[in-house]
């Protein structure tokens, strides 16, 4: 195969030998003038000098004298003329997004030079059309025709006086845009082009150079098509179009859509030799992941190096094209070890780099900021994002795991600036900023000191990867900080005001254009490049990444201000312009290969259909060629997670000991229901002391509600311990809402905000606050009708022994919620926030595991009923359970009901059960303390639904 630069080379060095560097080439891009050189080199054997390369926008703006616009300052400067223009009050934040729109129209106004006043007029009288656009051809007066048709007569549509009122602002607002910028010697590319071609056609160009030969172009605009004619009648310029593909000149191809009018237009002086080339061997591999496509570039370039001497020169023939530039890093990743070389045309996108997420981090920090008593709280979300970044993490790693800690385990939804300033760097970066002049500031201010936070680190290492990455690091501050300052510069010399959210739109949109380039050898090793980058260029091997329908060819069309019927009758660029741009592309590029990989990802996930592109269908049935079809498929077993069963060795039983006689610790009620729903949750929970991760909680979740319910009962019914309770005493609780108020915010500081400061509450805690105070007055009206009764205590911790046998005493433990007398009977009262049973059928019901519906409260308040009985076996005792749900039900009754039969018989008296209870209690207990029997999955489902080590044991 040999390249078509390579053919334009040897022409041109044939016919002109040494005396080429007399010539300048114009090409597409720079990296084609850098194969151009690198093929001419190996043609003359010898150094000579080099003939000038060029872009066709580099010799633009070389001949028009102006230097290209800073897109900023365009922006701000169109703003300012809309402004004086239409008296609008708008502000900067609401032109952005169309003013953007604007600029990008008027650019294509300008390459395509069309008539700006005739475009922009109002067409209030159709007939009009035929004679004012009489330059038109009968196809574009039709598109004029039937866009204005639909505005006249004119209806009561806003959206049509609003598009209208613009509309005729638009050719004021290009004009004095224009007239700005030249004034300034600027100028956007659309107008630096428009500029040469009208000065080339009246007035002539002092050209500097012998002869200009224009090498792989295609797509031309208007501007170019007049400013190549000129050269050309002017006998100095020379063309070569890479057309030699059947594929490209098949008329019924959208990539011939320019072909025949640049070869009649633009024809070259002398003939390239013939293309003898062999269909490509093609590819298609489909593959349901973007990063699982990087992966397999790696298998086809393993096979490469295998198959072949895979050195610098062959991996130079040799390109992996990434229409998606988002998988760049990870086909870098996935390059084999073994192919030393790689050159890297598309560079690094700042918008990509970990100080591009910081800076969003950042933002959102400052938008979510509140004042409270003058003071700067900042929401814990943003907080931690910060704090968990690398940046800030590896800058003080103790410092930052103490604050997330002291944040996670007081409940801090939002805290105060002093708290986080542990050191320079926290403190700068949590300051409390209002407006952009600040905002800027203080952005530059935190890239300073990561900067010197990272260079000490550099001092402390020594040479090797962990530096290099650093370098890296400092290398992404050091382009952002230089982008935030040149943002300041053109805000200071536009002088308009904005929000601080459309200083950072305005940022991110300077980010995502910037790149950052890879140092490398351009014409050595492995090439990876983005489409545009393929331009004029050949390669032996190729591998296209996403070739996928809306990515290859691109669906996104450009967003534009004037309507397509009007685009089309001027002759501006429509979306098939652009299909056609990407057709050619693709054919050209497959064309001079040997071998073409054309890799797709498979998933259909949202507007992601999963197609192969248009491409391909082209290849297999319009032009019949013979393509290899694959599907890469990962084989995800789904075979059933084995049982987890955890024998009491030597080790569990060491942990087990701790609950015996004279260990440390003791078994709670909570603890047996927990063996009693899963023996291997308790192993987990009881005897490891899993849990799940604490984490900052913003709402307050049924635990917690119940825990301050419980607080608030515990709270009012204080003063009363070991007193009687009347029905008015109560009464007067229900009324004093001061009291109440107090009481439950209180309970919020110490178990939600655990603060020792009582706020007034708010937002939803504040509906959570209400919720409580309904329930706690609806309680101590239950309350009231049991008057007159003792109350005894409240969160009352009961301690026992249970023997197994006379060299085995298990320690037990609770905390009841409440304890009174009514009647002469004790009540142990437990308080559950949700719904249950109260009822169970037989004693051994309460323990038994295999039970779905196992009623776990009524054990839960037997347990503490025969723990608080030992210290008085002869006091009646009546256990009771508050359901909270059930309170404001006509059927409420907190006693506990048995059910032996059809009726229910209410427990008045748990002896009645006791040494039942008793014996069941001590099965339990044995099964958990008997080393034969490990901890095993529970056999029912429902203890799986909200567990948190399903993750683990696969249920």
């Amino acid at each position: 195969m040999t390249p078509f630069l390579y053919k334009v080379a040897s022409c041109f060095y044939d016919t002109y030998g040494t005396e080429i560097n007399e010539l300048a080439f114009v090409f597409p891009n720079r990296r084609a003038g850098l194969f151009f050189q690198k093929y001419l080199s190996e043609i003359a054997q010898k150094p000579i000098f080099s003939p000038l390369t060029l872009t066709i926008s580099d010799l633009f703006t070389q001949l028009s004298g102006k230097q290209s616009a800073d897109r900023i300052s365009m922006l701000f400067s169109l703003y300012t003329i809309y402004i004086e223009k239409s008296g609008s009050q708008e502000s900067f934040d609401e032109f952005l997004y169309w003013g953007e729109m604007l600029l990008n129209d008027f650019d294509d106004i300008d390459k395509y030079m069309v008539n700006a006043a005739k475009l922009f007029s109002n067409v209030t009288d159709l007939r009009e059309i035929e004679s004012d656009f009489s330059f038109l051809d009968a196809e574009q007066i039709a598109a004029i025709r039937s866009f204005w048709s639909s505005f006249y007569p004119v209806n009561d549509s806003p959206n049509q006086k609003e598009f209208l009122h613009v509309w005729q602002l638009l050719f004021s607002l290009y004009e004095s845009l224009r007239e700005k910028l030249a004034h300034e010697g600027k100028g956007y590319e659309g107008m630096i082009f428009r500029d040469v071609a009208e000065s080339a056609a009246e007035e002539g160009l002092n050209l500097p150079y012998k002869k200009i030969v224009f090498v792989g172009l295609n797509a031309l605009t208007k501007a170019e098509e007049s400013f190549l004619g000129y050269l050309r009648d002017k006998g100095v310029a020379d063309f070569y179009w890479d057309y030699a593909s059947p594929m490209v000149m098949d008329a019924d191809n959208k990539a011939s859509f320019f072909v025949r009018r640049n070869q009649q237009l633009f024809p070259s002086q002398y003939v390239l030799p013939l293309d003898e080339i062999d269909q490509p061997r093609i590819e298609v591999i489909g593959i349901p992941s973007g990063i699982g496509q990087a992966k397999h570039v790696h298998t086809i370039l393993s096979e490469l190096c295998e198959s072949e001497d895979f050195g610098a020169p062959e991996a130079f023939k040799t390109a992996v094209i990434l229409p998606d530039e988002t998988l760049l890093i990870p086909v870098l990743n996935a390059i084999p070890q073994n192919i030393k070389k790689i050159n890297v045309t598309m560079g690094y996108p700042l918008a990509g780099t970990p100080v591009a997420s910081l800076m969003d981090y950042i933002l959102a920090l400052q938008k979510n900021i509140r004042f409270q008593d003058g003071k700067a709280l900042f929401y814990f979300r943003d907080v931690l994002s910060i704090l968990n970044h690398r940046y800030i993490n590896t800058s003080s790693p103790d410092i930052v795991s103490e604050l997330i800690r002291t944040i996670t385990e007081n409940n801090k939804v939002y805290i105060e600036s002093a708290e986080l300033s542990r050191n320079s760097l926290l403190s700068i970066l949590f300051y409390p900023v209002t407006g952009t002049d600040a905002f800027s500031e203080y952005i530059i201010h935190i890239l300073e000191e990561l900067n010197k936070v990272l260079s000490s680190d550099n001092d402390d290492e020594n040479e090797g990867e962990f530096q290099r990455t650093h370098d890296l690091e400092q290398e992404f501050i050091f382009h952002y900080f230089a982008t935030v300052n040149r943002m300041q510069e053109v805000m200071k010399d536009a002088g308009i005001e904005m929000t601080v959210n459309t200083f950072y739109r305005l940022l991110r949109r300077l980010t995502d254009t910037i790149t950052i380039p890879f140092h490398g050898e351009p014409l050595s090793g492995l090439q990876i490049m983005g489409v545009l980058e393929t331009r004029a260029l050949d390669f032996d091997r190729i591998i296209i990444l996403s070739v996928n329908e809306g990515i290859y060819p691109t669906r996104k069309g450009a967003n534009s201000f004037i309507p397509y019927n009007l685009r089309k009758g001027f002759g501006l660029p429509t979306y098939e312009h652009q299909d056609s741009v990407w057709a050619y592309h693709f054919y050209r590029l497959i064309y001079r290969s040997k071998q073409v990989s054309l890799l797709y990802d498979t998933r259909s996930n949202g507007l992601q259909t999963g197609e192969v592109s248009r491409f391909v269908y082209q290849l297999r049935y319009h032009y019949e060629m013979d393509i290899k079809q694959s599907l890469l498929v990962y084989n995800v077993s789904s075979s059933k997670t084995p049982a987890i069963c955890v024998p009491k060795t030597p080790k569990v039983g060491e942990l087990l000991a701790q609950y015996k006689k004279g260990g440390r610790k003791a078994i709670s009620a909570s603890a047996v229901n927990t063996y009693l729903d899963c023996p291997l949750k308790f192993y987990f929970t009881v005897l490891e002391g899993l849990e799940e991760e604490e984490e900052v909680s913003e709402t307050i979740e049924s635990n917690v509600f119940g825990s301050l319910l419980h607080k608030v009962m515990e709270v009012l019914y204080e003063p009363f311990r070991g007193k009687m309770v009347t029905a008015d005493l109560l009464d007067k609780i229900v009324k004093d809402k001061e009291l109440l108020t107090q009481t439950i915010a209180k309970a919020f500081a110490e178990i939600f905000f655990k603060s020792a400061t009582v706020r007034p509450l708010s937002g939803q805690n504040f509906l959570i606050g209400e919720m409580i105070r309904k329930y706690v007055i609806k309680v101590l009206e239950r309350d009231s009708k049991l008057t007159p009764f003792i109350y005894i205590e409240s969160e009352k911790k009961v301690y026992a022994e249970f023997v197994l046998n006379p060299n085995e005493t298990i320690q037990l433990k609770g905390f009841i919620d409440r304890i009174d007398e009514v009647k002469g009977s004790l009540r142990i009262i437990d308080y559950k926030s949700g719904s249950g049973t109260s009822v169970f059928t037989t004693v051994d019901s309460l323990f038994d595991k295999s039970l779905k519906d196992r009623p776990k409260a009524v054990m839960q308040v037997c347990l503490y009923s025969w723990m608080y009985g030992l210290t008085d076996p002869n006091k009646s005792i009546q256990p009771g359970i508050y359901y909270m749900r059930n309170l404001f039900s006509d059927a409420f009754d907190s006693a506990v009901y048995q059910k032996p039969a059809k009726e229910k018989i209410p427990l008045s008296e748990f002896a009645s059960i006791r040494d039942n209870f008793a014996e069941e209690l001590g099965k339990c207990l044995r099964e958990i303390f008997d080393y034969t029997i490990p901890f095993r999955q529970t056999e029912t489902e429902n203890a799986c639904m909200y567990c948190a080590f399903t993750g683990i044991c696969g249920k």
